[in-house]
């Protein structure tokens, strides 16, 4: 990680501070002010997949304080402003309702994405109270805005701000974790009413440092991962979403963003965190483990079912705790072009073009493993939402990697979505994100 800022990002954001310096208080002086600056981010080189590889969860931290350029980079990453002026995420139908928190000793602040700024909120130490779960020096309270979106697709946008707070504060060797709960452990520091707060992630140094080996793909009907030219600083400052797709993909790279949305890790965790008994992890959190979404790829030669390991199907003990190898492949579900069909039922028929549809489905199923919490109840479904937007968002940063054109839609028609792709009422499609050039 390079300590001094570099890049067009830290261009953009010490612009931005320079503007608003006589209006704002600087990071130096008493946070219990109305609002003070952010240093610019740092710039990360650590190479996009190599973040994802890394991701885990993380429930054992030092006390090393993080320093206020780790969380400056940590809440660009997370839904800050780009060089371009678009954001690093895309937000859902281009709503952005999300809001963070941040609970530091003194007091509690909202981030303020278009000053990269602290805005105080509320005096005193709220970080045992909120994030009661797990003890860091940070605190991050997910919320959104429920007068902009309801609990689902406010779900999702925290999804794709809660994958970017991952692969950044891994890549500056700080970690985290995914904590949901009802009622939201926000409540304590009592929001305003238009607000829900749904996800508390703290952020620190850890007990362990991060030990991986790499023990890749025993057998694949698909090729091996690989990684891309751009770094995770990159990614997020170019990311865009697409309005056109059109060509062909490769075996290669249908793979990569397959592997994006669920797949396994090639690394085997070797920090030993007493708190984290996973073994091999995967691209996205889950909220127990379930892992209850299914992806399928959509092609001009058919529907196929994405099969991340071929062991979840043949054992009965979790392969990510016993860090078994990994044998992804695709199942064909249907035969025929049905590009036309799903781009008709989700109201865009520019994405008919697209070399390849990927269709996030809800298993109601296996939200409700035997002997485990239930999950299912519709209260619950903004942490499958979250799941959902996280998987999403991977593939617009993925294909952003790889210099393809990808976006996140809605699917409209269910019905129609459901019959092509066989499923029944307990399989549910949540969003349809079509990748091109």
């Amino acid at each position: 990680m390079k300590k001094e800022t570099g890049g067009k990002t830290a261009l953009a954001i010490g612009i931005i501070a320079v503007f608003c310096s006589s209006l704002l208080i600087p990071i130096s002086q008493a946070y219990s002010q109305t609002e003070y600056l952010l240093p610019p981010p740092l710039t990360s080189d650590m190479v996009l997949e190599e973040t994802m590889f890394r991701r885990m969860s993380v429930r054992e931290f030092s006390d090393e304080p993080v320093t206020d350029e780790e969380l400056s980079t940590i809440l660009w990453a997370a839904c800050g402003y780009q060089t371009d002026g678009g954001q690093t995420i895309p937000g859902i139908n281009g709503i952005y309702s999300g809001i963070i928190y941040v609970l530091k000793e003194d007091a509690a602040y909202k981030y303020n994405p278009v000053n990269h700024s602290l805005v105080f909120f509320k005096e005193g130490d709220w970080r045992d109270r909120v994030g009661w779960q797990y003890e860091a020096p940070i605190q991050l309270g997910l919320c959104y805005d429920t007068n902009k979106a309801d609990s689902k697709f406010g779900g999702a946008e925290l999804g794709q701000i809660g994958q970017n707070i991952q692969f950044m504060a891994n890549a500056l060797d700080l970690g985290t974790v995914v904590c949901g709960q009802i009622p939201p452990a926000i409540d304590p520091l009592k929001i305003p009413e238009n607000e829900e707060g749904i996800i508390v992630m703290p952020i620190g140094h850890l007990s362990n440092p991060y030990t991986f080996k790499n023990r890749p793909l025993w057998i694949s009907m698909l090729p091996r991962i690989q990684t891309s030219s751009l770094s995770i600083s990159t990614t997020l400052d170019t990311r865009e979403e697409g309005t056109s797709f059109t060509g062909s993909l490769t075996r290669k790279e249908i793979s990569q963003i397959l592997w994006s949305t669920y797949g396994f890790s090639p690394y085997l965790d070797k920090s030993e965190q007493e708190k984290n008994a996973v073994i091999r992890h995967r691209t996205v959190p889950s909220a127990h483990g379930y892992y209850p979404l299914q992806m399928y790829a959509v092609t001009e030669k058919g529907i196929f079912y994405y099969q991340p390991n071929l062991l979840v199907k043949l054992i009965t003990n979790p392969v990510d705790f016993l860090g078994m190898p990994i044998m992804s492949f695709l199942v064909k579900r249907t035969s025929g072009d049905h590009r036309l069909e799903l781009a008709e039922a989700s109201a865009q028929p520019s994405i008919a073009s697209a070399p390849l549809i990927i269709v996030s489905v809800l298993d109601l199923e296996m939200t409700r493993p035997a002997g485990r919490d239930d999950l299912s109840a519709e209260m619950y479904h903004r942490f499958w939402y979250f799941e959902a937007g996280a998987s999403a968002h991977n593939v617009l940063l993925e294909a952003t990697g790889w210099n393809l054109s990808a976006t996140i839609v809605l699917p409209i028609d269910t019905i129609t979505f459901q019959s092509l792709l066989q499923l029944d009422e307990n399989n549910r499609p949540l969003f349809v994100i079509p990748v091109g050039r």
